[in-house]
C-alpha cells in the first residue's frame, strides 16, 4: 500500500481530486459577466523540501516551511481550506489549513485526500497507520472514524444530510477492490469484483458516480461507475483520477498510457488529450462550457504544476511542483 499512498501525497494518486456533493465540484452562480478565480492546489520543491501550497489565479500562497504536501481544496465564501500532511520528525501526518492555520489530524503515520466542508464542521478522508496497515477513515473536525481493519485508503468524500459517503479501496485479502463507505466501516459497498481502485466520488440527485480503474486481466482501464454500473473509458493502459458531472454530462479526468503517461480528459466518453509530453490529470472542474484539469507535465528533468483550460496549459510554476486539485469560483 505504500505505493499507492505515495501517489496521494506527490503525484495525487487521488487525486484525486473532482470530490463534489453538487453536480460540479464548485460553487458557481450565473452572471452576465462573471469573475473568474482559479485555486489548484499542491506542492512545490524548494530545494530540500517540498512545500504545501495552493495557487489563486497563479499567484502562490505557502502553507508550511516545512516537508508538507497538499491534496485537495475547499472554497467556501472568503474561506480556503486545503487538505494534505506535513512532516513531523520521521512520519508525515494528516492535517488540514483554514486560512493557513494548520489543524493536524493525527499523531501517526497518515495522509488526508480530500476535503468538505458543512456548514461549520470539517470533513477529512484519508488513511491512518494501524500497524504495518494504512487504515481508511475520515475525520469530523478532527474526531476521526475508521472504516475498514484491512489494508485501505478512502480518496473522496461528500455529506448528505446526516450521511457521510466515502470513496476509496481496500485489500480483500487477496487484492485491492474499489468501495465506497457509508457512514462506518460496516456499511462497505464493493464497485467491482476485479482488482480496482475508486479515486473520486460525485452525488447529483440520487445518483452517485465513482471515477477510478480497474484491470481486465492485460491492462489498467480507465472507468467510472454511476450507481454501481461500470463504463468504461478507455481500450489501453488508463487510469481515471477525479469526475464533474454537469447536467447529463459526465467529464472524467486522468491520464493514459502511449510511450509514456499522457493527461487527458473524458467528457461522456469522448477522450481529449491534454499534452504530448508525460503528464498527469488529477483534477476537473467544469463551470459553464469551460473545463479546467489540474496536473503536471514533464519539462526537462522536472515536474511542473499547471492547469489546462479548454486544452491550453497554464504554468503555475517555474520549479518543479505537482498540482492535485482545483476549484473555480465565480462571481
Amino acid at each position: 500500500m505504500k505505493n499507492v499512498y505515495k501517489l496521494f501525497g506527490i503525484i495525487a494518486l487521488v487525486a484525486i481530486i473532482g470530490f463534489s456533493f453538487a453536480a460540479c465540484p464548485n460553487d458557481t452562480t450565473e452572471s452576465d459577466d462573471p469573475t473568474e478565480n482559479v485555486y489548484v492546489v499542491g506542492s512545490y520543491n524548494n530545494g530540500p523540501n517540498n512545500i504545501a501550497c495552493y495557487w489563486k489565479n497563479g499567484e502562490k500562497t505557502d502553507l508550511s516551511t516545512m516537508e508538507s504536501d497538499a491534496s485537495a481544496i475547499k472554497v467556501i465564501g472568503s474561506d480556503v481550506y486545503v487538505a494534505g500532511s506535513n512532516k513531523k520528525g520521521d512520519n508525515n501526518i494528516a492535517c488540514y489549513w483554514k486560512n493557513g492555520e494548520k489543524t493536524d489530524l493525527s499523531t501517526v503515520e497518515s495522509g488526508a485526500a480530500a476535503i468538505t466542508v458543512i456548514g461549520s464542521d470539517v470533513y477529512v478522508a484519508g488513511s491512518n497507520k494501524k500497524g504495518d496497515n494504512n487504515i481508511a477513515c475520515y475525520w469530523k473536525n478532527g474526531t476521526k472514524t475508521d472504516l475498514s481493519t484491512t489494508d485501505s485508503i478512502a480518496t473522496g468524500i461528500v455529506v448528505i444530510g446526516s450521511d457521510v459517503y466515502v470513496a476509496g479501496l481496500y485489500w480483500n485479502g487477496t487484492t485491492y477492490k474499489a468501495c465506497y463507505w457509508k457512514n462506518t466501516a460496516g456499511a462497505k459497498t464493493d464497485l467491482s469484483t476485479a482488482t480496482s481502485q475508486a479515486y473520486a466520488i460525485a452525488v447529483v440527485g440520487s445518483d452517485m458516480y465513482f471515477a477510478g480503474h480497474y484491470n481486465d486481466g492485460t491492462n489498467d482501464v480507465a472507468c467510472y461507475w454511476k450507481n454501481g454500473i461500470k463504463t468504461d473509458l478507455s481500450t489501453v493502459g488508463s487510469y481515471s483520477r477525479a469526475i464533474a458531472v454537469v447536467e447529463s454530462d459526465v467529464h472524467v479526468a486522468g491520464y493514459y498510457w502511449s510511450d509514456s503517461c499522457k493527461a487527458c480528459y473524458w467528457k461522456n466518453g469522448e477522450k481529449t488529450n491534454l499534452s504530448t509530453v508525460e503528464s498527469f490529470a488529477n483534477a476537473i472542474a467544469v463551470v459553464r462550457s469551460d473545463v479546467h484539469v489540474a496536473g503536471y507535465y514533464e519539462k526537462g528533468t522536472d515536474w511542473i504544476a499547471c492547469y489546462w483550460k479548454n486544452g491550453t496549459k497554464i504554468d503555475l510554476s517555474a520549479v518543479k511542483s505537482y498540482a492535485n486539485d482545483i476549484v473555480v469560483i465565480t462571481k
